[in-house]
């Protein structure tokens, strides 16, 4: 995941269903047999593995220029390792998921490629993708090698069934410029919501910017409902809880802000997304994440922003939201031995370590998060350390749209916090019970 979207944080909860696998394959395991990387090679944190002869494996991710560039890189960093095995890169920019999902009906999917939680759903506990722990236990590799929060979402039945890439979350970006021409100190560690309220209200009251900019936006509105106590689901996703007192403190503080003028969406000041409404200097703050160093640097070198945590909540405590994805690879692959040799080095220490220096990502090992080097990017990552990956079980995607449209229904004016809430909460709960 590009760092955004693509998100850190606090660690542990493993997805337990069963695997059926597709037409009846059985699983493809590696040969007990290992070598190590060549003599004079620098230690590694896996021991490189067996592969088919002459292996061409299809590799496929979504991402912009800059992301390809990433995994370009990454291929030849693979190379030198395993230069037996051709990687043929093949990125999907646009409607990955749509795109992925037809290929592996068609019978044309890529051996290795992107997994979200969408996919996950759809494949891995469908028997469409490879699980990877024998593989992983060749290679010695671990799960307690990577940020265990990350995993759950790729854990079925506990087996792996992708290994995390890279992760994000968010922080308050701000323009300094802004906050000081209405004579608003900086945030500090100490910041709450009324903190972020008063200070947003100062700066579209007495200066050309609007405060803060929020979408009606599942994710955004996470650290919210986090800090109030609230969630999208119980524990194991058999019950909607958006339709409690939590959830409902954090959106009608939201409304408030928004009805006072100190809350904006991006389209009110003529930007696509809160970014780049940061990037055109036309509102002072936000919620967003790590991806902002690149898009600043390549967009709006000239502007000068600043990242701190997300602010506590008003019972002083902080929470955050984590995105994630991971590499699987399709279990119908002619190569599973090249195929998962490419997934643990592509997400290894030694790779993870060269992407982060290029700020396009976080380590998905939790011995480098202090790789991060840029102070607007460790403020923004130090939110891992106190979130939690938005996860709902295989309805996910489902449940937080119900979310964004219960957020839009309130921005509009359609409804109040209470019926909108009690409506996604129905629906939620329908969504659930398979109806």
């Amino acid at each position: 995941m590009k760092k955004i979207f693509v998100l850190l944080p606090t660690l542990a909860f493993v997805l337990s269903v069963s695997v059926a696998f597709a037409g009846g394959k059985q699983e493809q395991k590696p040969s007990a047999e290992t070598t190590t990387v060549s003599k004079g090679a620098q230690p590694t944190s896996f021991t490189k593995i067996p592969v088919e002869s002459k292996a061409t494996i299809v590799f496929s991710g979504w991402g912009d220029q800059t992301e390809q560039k990433i995994y370009r890189d990454s291929i030849v960093r693979f190379n030198k390792i395993y230069p037996e095995v051709k990687v043929d890169y093949q990125p999907i920019p646009a409607d990955f998921q749509t795109k992925i999902k037809a290929m592996v009906a068609g019978g044309t999917a890529p051996d290795v490629f992107y997994v979200d939680d969408q996919l996950m759903t759809a494949l891995g506990m469908t028997g469409q993708l490879l699980p990877l722990d024998d593989y992983m236990k060749a290679a010695n590799v671990s799960r307690k090698d990577f940020i265990v929060e990350l995993l759950k979402i790729f854990t079925y039945k506990g087996k792996t069934y992708g290994l995390p890439k890279d992760w994000g979350t968010l922080g308050l970006v701000y323009l300094p410029e802004t906050l000081e021409a209405a004579g608003v100190p900086e945030p500090n560690d100490n910041w709450n919501w009324d903190d972020l309220f008063n200070a947003a209200k100062k700066i579209a009251s007495n200066t050309k910017f609007a405060g803060f900019v929020q979408n009606a936006d599942w994710a955004r509105f996470a650290p919210w409902a986090f800090e109030a106590g609230g969630s999208y689901t119980n524990s194991d996703y058999t019950k909607a809880t958006l339709d409690t007192p939590e959830i409902k403190k954090a959106a009608s503080y939201i409304l408030n802000m928004k009805k006072a003028g100190a809350l904006v969406t991006s389209s009110d000041v003529g930007a696509s997304w809160a970014g780049e409404a940061i990037g055109k200097k036309v509102v002072a703050m936000t919620y967003e994440g790590g991806w902002m160093v690149n898009f600043m640097r390549q967009n709006y070198p000239d502007v000068k922003w600043k990242a701190a945590k997300v602010v506590k909540g008003l019972n002083g405590k902080r929470s955050d939201v984590i995105f994630t994805n991971a590499i699987g690879i399709i279990s119908s692959t002619k190569y599973p031995k090249a195929s998962a040799a490419f997934t643990i080095f592509v997400t290894s220490r030694e790779n993870q370590a060269e992407i982060v220096k290029t700020g396009f990502a976080y380590s998905t090992h939790p011995d480098q998060i202090d790789l991060v080097q840029d102070p607007n990017d460790k403020q923004i990552a130090a939110g891992g350390l106190v979130g939690r990956v938005a996860y709902w079980g295989p309805n996910t995607g489902k449940i937080n749209d119900q979310v964004s449209k219960a957020l839009e229904r309130i921005y509009l004016g359609a409804q109040t916090v209470d019926e909108s809430f009690a409506e996604a909460n129905k629906k939620v709960n329908e969504i659930l019970s398979g109806q």
